[in-house]
C-alpha cells in the first residue's frame, strides 16, 4: 500500500503541474492597451502575474472590448487561485466569456506611467481551471492518507510482533 499511495502521489502533483501549464492561453505585457488573438471561443480566466509582494497590480480595472467595440462583462474571480514560486505569484481576477474566436482588445485603466519594472508584470489569459485542481489536491490528501496509514500500520504489525 505504501508504494501504491507514493506512486498516486506523484501522478497526482503532476497532474496539477500539467493543468496549469495546458490551461495557460497566453500571456501579455503590462500595457494600457493591446490587441490580443483568441483562437477559439469560451471562458477565459484573466490573471495577474509578476514579482511576490509587488502592489504594481492594485487599484487598476480590466476591461476586453469586442471587434465591434462593446465590452464583455467581466465577473469577478470568487475564489482566486493564486500560484506562487520562488520569485513570482500569479492570482486569478476576473472571467471573461469569449463570444467568438477573433482580435479582441484589451484595455487596463488606472496603470499610469510606465515603470522600470514593468518587464517583470504580465497579464495571462487562461482557460478555467480550478475545479480540476481541487480534484486533485483531494486526489493527493487521499494517497497522502494512504502512505501515511501505510507507514503506521507497518510499524505497528512490527511492534505487535514484539520486534520493537
Amino acid at each position: 500500500m505504501f508504494v501504491f499511495g507514493v506512486l498516486l502521489l506523484v501522478f497526482f502533483i503532476g497532474g496539477i503541474v500539467r493543468t496549469v501549464r495546458q490551461a495557460r492561453l497566453f500571456d501579455v505585457p503590462l500595457r494600457s492597451h493591446q490587441e490580443n488573438e483568441f483562437t477559439e471561443a469560451g471562458r477565459v480566466v484573466l490573471s495577474m502575474e509578476g514579482p511576490l509582494l509587488s502592489r504594481r497590480f492594485a487599484g487598476l480595472d480590466y476591461t476586453i472590448l469586442t471587434p465591434y467595440g462593446a465590452a464583455l462583462e467581466g465577473r469577478r474571480s470568487l475564489f482566486r487561485s493564486r500560484t506562487t514560486g520562488v520569485t513570482k505569484a500569479r492570482m486569478e481576477l476576473r472571467y471573461f466569456v469569449i463570444p467568438n474566436a477573433g482580435r479582441y482588445t484589451f484595455q487596463i485603466s488606472g496603470l499610469g506611467e510606465s515603470k522600470p519594472d514593468d518587464e517583470d508584470h504580465k497579464m495571462v489569459f487562461m482557460k478555467p481551471h480550478l475545479g480540476r485542481i481541487i480534484l486533485k489536491i483531494l486526489g493527493i490528501i487521499f494517497s497522502s492518507a494512504l502512505t501515511i496509514g501505510s507507514i503506521v500500520l507497518f510499524f505497528l504489525r512490527l511492534r505487535s510482533d514484539g520486534s520493537i
